[in-house]
């Protein structure tokens, strides 16, 4: 099958201009004083309206639901990717290929160094890396370790560079290089021919009045705004079961009292049964399972993000580590008075102020309407 369009669609509207970099859109809610409302795709949230809660629900009812979904997407395409983030959704999802000998013609990841053998910054990508690594020739195609070059970073000199959705998607800014639409087209497999799953995102849910919403944020899955071709696995229209049958999942095994629920915000002792009754598998890491990578924040001074500046800085390269930090301090300029645009927590880090989707009532037996 031949295409070229994207798969999953969001944007965020402000007044009657769509965009898939939050920035702009911020820009023009200056100029005309509109709102920046998150869209997202219609289709699947109709899609998942009115469905029962499956009656054994159960991690194999759930498994079942995904390996038959990637059984279908082989058949229906000449070629299939896997994105790689090393994190349990990903993971679960490379199992599960390797498990039913479901074919994968590529598997990338997108390391954090420049430097293609340094080990420490790059460990939370490895273990899944190498799990895929001894399945190429028999269940896997090739695999692809994408590492940034300085080329990539020196966009981060060009002025409002973070405004360009060809390097920042969504709402994302980050605090090192990881620019989703450059490595979802880095491969030599026909774009076109090709589809990409992802492992982005495990079930969202709001809590209110002591009744639950479906909802997702827009932090998790921003990043592939407009980015074609790739389908997020667990946000499938085609198989919309499965998230419903992830949110019972983590509804009923999970701590419910907060008023946003998700695996992340889960306490410790009930991480694993969660990821287990939610269908997924873990990743025989605990410092992988149990922790957020550092995505949704813009933190330059996070572990992660300030050895991938010291590299830079050992490179010689204290320009580009500057240029990040000099967009920081323009968003800030430019933004703090805006409302509901960015919040500054500690003078140490900066985030968007989170935007949900619609919301999908959930009652006990079915999703509403």
């Amino acid at each position: 099958m031949s295409r070229s369009h994207a798969l999953f669609d969001q944007w965020y509207e402000c007044g009657d201009k769509k965009f898939f970099n939050i920035w702009q859109a911020f820009d023009y809610q200056k100029q005309t004083g509109h709102f920046t409302h998150y869209r997202f795709d219609r289709e699947f949230l109709d899609s998942i309206k009115n469905i029962k809660r499956p009656k054994n629900l159960c991690h194999q009812y759930i498994k079942n639901l995904i390996i038959t979904r990637l059984k279908q997407l082989r058949k229906q395409n000449k070629y299939l990717r896997l994105a790689l983030g090393g994190g349990t959704d990903s993971f679960t999802i490379l199992k599960y290929c390797v498990q039913h000998d479901i074919y994968i013609d590529e598997v990338f990841t997108q390391m954090t160094s420049i430097d293609s053998t340094a080990i420490k910054p790059n460990i939370e990508y490895l273990p899944a890396f190498n799990f895929a690594r001894r399945h190429v020739g028999t269940c896997i195609g090739r695999i692809k370790r994408l590492h940034p070059t300085i080329k990539d970073l020196e966009n981060v000199l060009v002025s409002d560079w973070y405004k360009d959705p060809r390097f920042v998607k969504g709402n994302h800014l980050p605090g090192r290089w990881c620019i989703p639409n450059v490595y979802l087209k880095h491969t030599n497999l026909p774009i076109n021919e090709t589809i990409t799953i992802t492992g982005i995102d495990k079930p969202f849910i709001k809590r209110h009045d002591n009744k639950f919403y479906y909802c997702q944020i827009d932090s998790t899955i921003s990043e592939l705004m407009g980015c074609d071709n790739v389908l997020p696995l667990f946000l499938d229209k085609h198989n919309p079961e499965l998230a419903v049958a992830m949110a019972y999942g983590l509804l009923d095994h999970g701590d419910t009292t907060k008023d946003f629920i998700s695996y992340s915000s889960q306490p410790a002792d009930k991480k694993l049964a969660v990821l287990h009754n939610m269908g997924l598998e873990s990743t025989g890491h605990h410092f992988i399972d149990f922790h957020l990578l550092g995505k949704n924040t813009v933190d330059v001074l996070n572990r992660k993000n300030q050895a991938a500046h010291k590299e830079l800085r050992d490179l010689g390269r204290q320009d580009i580590c500057d240029g990040f930090l000099s967009c920081m301090d323009k968003i800030i300029k430019d933004y703090q008075h805006l409302p509901h645009t960015i919040t500054i927590k500690d003078s140490k880090y900066i985030e968007t102020v989170r935007r949900l989707t619609d919301e999908i009532p959930i009652y006990q037996d079915s999703f509403g309407s």
